[in-house]
């Protein structure tokens, strides 16, 4: 399929969908050039084999937990196929590009704002790879918070007509405080980073993480029960992993559960529980790290009005660090 092609498909799709789906709102025939080419970016071809076998895996995890680190894992452990990334956060930063009227949106609001025209244009994807390149292998990420948008998307695989998905759930466990840090250690590092961007910045707080963790464990437990039961099964098997205690070690070995394995007989909830509620202390290195960062950027972040609410967040993290915290924030 040459570009020319695969832009009126789109384009015939987004016609459709805006015809009877009340979930897309913003795209429109003059984004299909746009999603051609991140679509082309993927390399995709069509299998000559009818109804094909693939492979389909939802990674979830809370947020902070690592899930890029654990797809270039699941990649470097299966070289002989090629997967399409599906995550949008992916699709975010193209929010102005789909929106009748740009906006100037703060690190705060970015991640609202971008939800639904990043959901549109996954969605668009996800379709035209469904519909058009049968046989592509797909992993798709997430925090598990929405059980019913995860159940949608399983069913959607299903129920495919032109690929014959094995479909598979990949949980990542990670200690709660561990993940808690790594999104304040995410999103100051893209501060310190930034330069003369004027791009929003993805900001996550505590108690969005927090919630991130408490729905994770509910729904993943509610999976795990469902798929005892053969009429409500949602996934063929599930495996869970831990951190990688080197993230550039994608060699080691950090499955640590999988139902597909009988001999095993472990709890899927009862090893992440395990794992999540299990102490982890942070290097002093990156603490001391984040804060020389907060230091550096104390204006950035105050115009964005983070730089309290940051610094109260990792004092709930770490209450030994209060004194140090309140004296900064002076």
């Amino acid at each position: 399929m040459n570009n020319e092609e695969l832009i009126l498909k789109i384009e015939q799709l987004i016609e459709h969908e805006t015809s009877i789906n009340p979930d897309i709102t913003y795209l429109n025939k003059s984004h299909a050039k746009l999603i051609a080419q991140i679509i082309s970016n993927y390399n995709l071809t069509p299998s000559n084999t009818e109804k094909p076998d693939a492979q389909m895996i939802f990674l979830g995890a809370p947020t902070g937990a690592g899930k890029d680190t654990l797809v270039r894992k699941i990649m470097a452990d299966n070289p002989e196929k090629d997967f399409v990334i599906l995550n949008m956060d992916m699709f975010r930063h193209y929010h102005n590009e789909i929106t009748a009227k740009p906006e100037n949106i703060s690190d705060i609001d970015f991640a609202v704002k971008t939800n639904q025209t990043s959901y549109e244009i996954y969605y668009i994807i996800q379709e035209i790879i469904l519909r058009e390149f049968p046989g592509t292998n797909v992993i798709v990420t997430g925090t598990m918070r929405d059980l019913d948008w995860v159940t949608q998307i399983i069913k959607r695989y299903k129920r495919d007509s032109k690929t014959n998905y094995s479909i598979s759930f990949a949980a990542l466990a990670v200690p709660i405080k561990e993940s808690a840090f790594s999104i304040f250690e995410r999103y100051l590092n893209l501060v310190n980073t930034r330069k003369n961007s004027t791009s929003p910045l993805r900001y996550t707080s505590l108690a969005y993480h927090n919630d991130t963790v408490s729905n994770f464990l509910s729904n993943v437990e509610t999976v795990e029960n469902s798929n005892r039961n053969p009429i409500n099964k949602l996934f063929d098997s599930i495996k869970v992993y831990r951190r990688s205690k080197d993230i550039l070690d994608l060699s080691e070995d950090t499955l640590i559960c999988d139902t597909s394995n009988p001999v095993a007989n472990k709890s899927v909830i009862g090893t992440i529980r395990e794992i999540m509620y299990s102490s982890n202390s942070i290097d002093s290195s990156r603490l001391s790290n984040l804060l020389d960062i907060i230091g550096k950027n104390a204006d950035y972040l105050k115009n964005q009005n983070l730089y309290k609410s940051i610094l109260t967040d990792l004092q709930t993290l770490f209450p030994q660090l209060s004194k140090h915290l309140e004296d900064t924030s002076k």
